[in-house]
């Protein structure tokens, strides 16, 4: 019994040795596929993101700037709809890259407040103020050469129902179309004032966010002026200390020089 029992505890063969030992390692390599991966960002790869983000936002911009007065140059659109295909693409790749620089910049801001980050440094500061600047400078020139090229639309569109309008006229059209193209007009006219009110809800996001970022730089100079007061402390005392020691040398050389010149009188 005792022989048997041996012979049944004996280790797994060599064959299956290498088995075990790579099934171990693709279970190691699943979970360490699971486990989340940290990047390290640091400062100069955002900045570095930042400016080249900056460089496609302003190039994406002068082609739909070009785009848009081709397009306000050849008028109704269906003659041009190439062009407003072009036009279309270069706004939404433009707000996307806009979307990625903000994105960016928020994770500048972020590596900035976070307490294992280098100390606030003026320069870094002054730098992620700078790039939010320009991202709003974008942001803004976008919406401005949207506005003109939707402006361009409309003029066309509103060409485009006139004519049709007159050939109706002249073809002797019934009542019933009459009254189609009007509420057309009404209809056309409810969308302009609709993209008006987005124009305004967006320039309101913007003085928002403007007001948000005017916040926090108000508390970063709140927190450099707390710490002021000790160092405008120390200085003073350093000033009275030089001033108390200059007093002392004074007193000390008059002392000396009344002493010497009544030893003088005295011989």
């Amino acid at each position: 019994m005792i022989r048997t029992t041996r012979s049944s505890s004996n280790p797994p063969s060599p064959s299956l040795v290498p088995l075990m030992t790579t099934s171990i390692q693709d279970e190691e390599q699943d979970l360490s596929s699971l486990l989340p991966s940290q990047p390290s960002v640091s400062w100069d790869s955002l900045r570095k993101q930042a400016r080249q983000l900056e460089n496609e936002v302003e190039t994406k911009l002068a082609s739909l700037t070009k785009a848009g007065s081709n397009l306000r140059r050849k008028g109704a659109p269906e003659s041009s709809g190439s062009s407003v295909a072009e036009v279309t693409d270069l706004e939404f790749e433009t707000e996307e890259l806009l979307k990625r620089l903000q994105n960016v910049i928020t994770s500048m801001s972020e590596f900035l407040e976070r307490p294992s980050a280098t100390p606030n440094n003026p320069s870094m500061l002054h730098m992620l103020q700078r790039h939010k600047d320009i991202a709003f400078d974008y942001s803004k020139e976008l919406r401005k050469v949207k506005a003109s090229i939707r402006a361009a639309k409309d003029k066309a569109d509103l060409l485009t129902q006139v004519r049709d309008e007159i050939r109706t006229f002249h073809n002797g059209g019934s009542t019933s179309d009459y009254m189609l193209t009007e509420r057309n007009k009404i209809e056309s006219s409810h969308r302009m004032t609709d993209m008006v009110l987005d124009q305004a809800y967006a320039t309101r996001d913007d003085l928002g966010r403007q007001r948000n970022m005017l916040r926090g730089v108000n508390s970063r100079m709140g927190g450099v002026l707390g710490r002021l007061p000790g160092i405008n402390t120390l200085i003073s005392r350093i000033n009275t200390r030089r001033k108390r020691d200059t007093v002392i040398m004074a007193l000390v050389i008059s002392m000396c020089t009344i002493l010497i010149m009544l030893y003088w009188l005295r011989t």
